[in-house]
């Protein structure tokens, strides 16, 4: 998997683990009990379809680990896609705080 920036490119049928966090007016500003972080995938922003879509409510030292297992990409297509983060944070704001960027699937050559 390559993160730059909030571009990330991953081989089809990868494991992957993506470490979430946030700020609040520039501190860091921790996930907690009661939180839920969406981490969505589609073909488009344009798209009602849901291609991989995690689901996180429990936290790891105030973040979010989105797991990607094999089986959520193994099926795509060597495309780029869309994903953004949203958080509904337990005081019901509602925010993207990573705005859709681009989800590349990437080739693989070995499919075991």
């Amino acid at each position: 998997m390559i993160v730059k920036g909030t571009k990330i490119s991953l081989t089809r049928g990868d494991s992957a683990c993506i470490s979430v966090s946030c700020t609040a007016d520039g501190e860091p500003r921790p996930f907690v009990d009661g939180e839920t972080v969406y981490f969505t995938v589609k073909k488009s922003i344009y798209t009602e379809e849901i291609l991989i879509q995690k689901i996180i409510t429990t936290f790891d030292n105030g973040e979010a680990l989105i797991k990607l297992d094999p089986s959520d990409t193994a099926g795509l297509d060597f495309v780029d896609y869309v994903y953004d983060v949203q958080v509904n944070l337990i005081d019901g704001t509602v925010a993207t705080i990573v705005k859709p960027s681009t989800f590349s699937v990437t080739g693989e050559v070995t499919y075991d």
